[in-house]
């Protein structure tokens, strides 16, 4: 499957240091070059945001991000369902 929002390498090796909270799901924070700073985004196995609560589309372009960190909320987040995936892979899984 290829992703709406694929991470480059640079922040794929960030991601990768960060925890999942289940299934290579892994809930981040994410910073831009201008200082807005983004919560609750969902990676898929560190290379792709796949969610963001608040969000039908990614509201930055990737190449804006400097930092994908996590908080003590996204280590453990209170709500780990009900996402609103942007990429269409449910979809595919069903018809196979």
């Amino acid at each position: 499957m290829e992703y709406k929002y694929k991470l480059p390498p640079s922040l794929i090796e960030q991601a990768l240091t960060l925890v999942e909270f289940g299934n290579g799901g892994t809930q981040v924070t994410i910073k831009l070059n201008n200082g807005s700073v983004f919560k609750e985004a969902l990676l898929s196995n560190s290379t792709a945001i796949i969610a963001m609560r608040g969000y039908n589309n990614l509201p930055f372009n990737i190449n804006e991000i400097v930092e994908i960190f996590q908080t003590e909320e996204d280590q453990n987040p209170r709500e780990k369902g009900n996402w609103e995936f942007w990429d269409e892979w449910k979809q595919e899984n069903k018809n196979t």
